[in-house]
């Protein structure tokens, strides 16, 4: 069975306590961590793709100046 807690203050007197403020918060902090930890490995990749683009360029200009030299 199911049983709700409550907190008795005086004698005759019971106060319902509430927990659904506790679950939201505890999830959106949750959904946030997820976010920020997205975002960064996103970063992270978009680095090394823009790295790896530099020095293939970079590699491709020396092999062409190379060619065009030994011509």
């Amino acid at each position: 069975m199911c049983e709700t807690p409550y907190l008795t203050t005086g004698p005759m007197f019971r106060k319902k306590l509430d927990n659904k403020g506790q679950g939201s918060a505890e999830l959106i902090l949750i959904v946030g961590g997820l976010i920020v930890i997205v975002l960064l490995v996103g970063s992270y990749m978009s680095n090394i793709t823009e790295k790896t683009q530099n020095q293939i360029k970079t590699l491709l200009k020396i092999e062409r100046d190379f060619l065009i030299n030994k011509i």
